[in-house]
């Protein structure tokens, strides 16, 4: 496959399987999958490298996915690159899964099994990288991952050994215990036992029971099919929130929701995801949130989520989480600048992401330095229903973004960034003729379009242009821009960015 023939974006890195205002999932898969698969034949080192950069954690996961599906070589030697290991994929794997959520991380393991759509994929290299994921770490690393996620872990351990050799280890078979587990951590045969639904039993001779919480969560599980409320209510403290809710709802044990909320334990994202549950549910003894150690997107998802349901409540301090990571993110200058956000209702996004693109635009812009203006293009003004009220911007109406550059040109900005679905729906392709009549006309700016919704009707890559001549730059989240920005760059000058992403893996995972 030539150069020329190779049309890829950013998207290969971006894509979330949640569809779009105009789309569903299913047409924005088979494209970005095309995009895998010509991407892999065309350089497979710089396929596996470019996962280095940051992208969704579906779309390294479903990559990684098809560098374990396919053999690295045949010989041993012909595809590795020059001056890189031979397991150089699977240490790229490795650290991909490291810096994602545990409950994402898990998710791309469980691709390896059939899940999601994908073929089921079983080999020396996932059976290392599954086995070393899971049990590699310290005991109370083990311990918490096994209470939360139990049921996903029996079946990845089940995947990567096979049922012969669970059914081996589980009755005392210790060559193979130590040659496939003990070798990442000797005392995890506890944890075994507890995934494969066998309560572990402690020899009184034993001075230290290992995982405490482990023993500690099957006595939870005993009281609540008892349906011993009251010593379940005692064992439910510090133990995981959704390893408590499971056992309330499960065995129906009658006590208030709240009471879960009040002594279980939430970590700090699913403190936000859950703010508004813990609120209805009455509970009072709940570990405040710290707006300002939260991601910038969640904090617009959490106050549109308050401004859509009238809930004035923290709202304010929302805000001021807002402005706080507002300021801590590295900023990229493409120069002085004016950006048109498009605020119609397609931006709204779908059922599965509601505003997803439109808050993806409000994160995106806090990333981008040296803005003269900023231009709403449809969407319609509400007030926040706080002490002191702030005009925001909803998404609504129809899409006429041709004035917004048109009030853009005048403003004499040298670049003007759209930050919009490409959908226009108010006199459609008058973006383009007004483009042209400035060009023309002797206006010199340059247009920047960044595209946070992946279209699968797109001729070339994942996004709709709003002009022949300008590419859109699909930018899924904020934190994908300078993805973007080199992926825009790479198949132009493939040896160069082969060189630098050569240069990031040394850096990040040389020896």
């Amino acid at each position: 496959m030539t150069e020329e023939r190779l049309k890829i974006d950013s998207g290969i890195l971006q894509f979330a399987p949640k569809g779009a205002f105009y789309e569903d999932a299913d047409e924005q898969f088979q494209r970005v999958f095309q995009m895998w698969t010509e991407l892999f034949t065309f350089d497979r080192t710089l396929f596996c490298l470019t996962t280095l950069l940051g992208g969704t954690g579906f779309s390294k996961g479903s990559m990684n996915h098809m560098l374990l599906a396919n053999p690295q070589s045949v010989t041993g030697k012909e595809l590795i690159p020059e001056g890189m290991a031979f397991d150089y994929e699977s240490k790229v794997i490795n650290y991909n899964l490291s810096k994602e959520r545990i409950p994402r991380a898990l998710k791309n393991l469980l691709m390896l099994t059939g899940g999601e759509g994908f073929v089921k994929v079983n080999n020396a290299r996932t059976r290392k990288i599954i086995l070393e994921y899971i049990f590699n770490r310290s005991n109370a690393e083990l311990e918490g991952l096994a209470i939360n996620y139990k049921s996903k872990l029996k079946k990845l351990t089940r995947h990567a050994l096979g049922k012969q050799t669970v059914h081996a280890i589980l009755n005392g078979d210790e060559k193979l215990f130590n040659k496939w587990i003990g070798r990442y951590n000797r005392h995890a045969m506890t944890v075994v036992l507890h995934l494969f639904d066998m309560r572990p039993v402690y020899k009184t001779a034993e001075p230290v029971v290992y995982f405490k919480k482990i023993e500690k969560y099957w006595e939870l599980r005993k009281s609540a099919q008892d349906g011993d409320v009251e010593k379940f209510k005692s064992l439910m403290k510090g133990m995981p929130q959704r390893t408590v809710m499971g056992f309330r709802n499960t065995y129906k044990l009658q006590f208030d929701k709240s009471e879960v909320y009040e002594k279980a334990k939430m970590g700090t994202r699913e403190s936000l995801q859950l703010e508004s549950a813990v609120k209805k549910s009455g509970a009072t003894k709940v570990k405040e949130i710290n707006y300002k150690n939260q991601d910038i997107y969640d904090l617009w998802k959490a106050f549109y989520f308050k401004l859509m349901s009238g809930d004035p409540d923290n709202m304010e301090k929302i805000m001021e989480g807002i402005d706080y990571q507002a300021g801590k993110i590295d900023r990229i200058d493409i120069g002085e600048c004016v950006v048109i956000i498009d605020a119609s209702r397609s931006m709204a996004g779908s059922d599965q992401r509601k505003l997803h693109p439109f808050l993806t635009s409000l994160s995106i812009l806090s990333t981008l330095d040296n803005v003269k203006d900023v231009i709403y293009v449809g969407g319609k003004r509400v007030t926040t229903p706080t002490e002191d009220p702030v005009s925001v911007i909803i998404p609504y109406n129809d899409t006429d973004l041709w004035r917004g550059l048109t009030e853009a040109v005048i403003t004499g900005a040298p670049n003007i960034v759209v930050i919009s679905d490409g959908y226009e729906n108010t006199v459609k392709g008058m973006f383009e003729h007004t483009y042209n009549h400035f060009k023309e006309s002797g206006y010199e700016f340059n247009l920047v379009h960044l595209n946070p919704v992946f279209a699968a009707d797109a001729k070339t890559g994942t996004g709709r242009r709003l002009t022949a001549d300008t590419k859109p730059l699909p930018v899924s989240s904020y934190k994908f821009l300078e993805t973007e920005l080199i992926f825009d760059r790479m198949i132009e000058n493939r040896e160069v960015v082969k060189n630098l992403l050569v240069n990031k893996y040394n850096k990040l995972l040389g020896e």
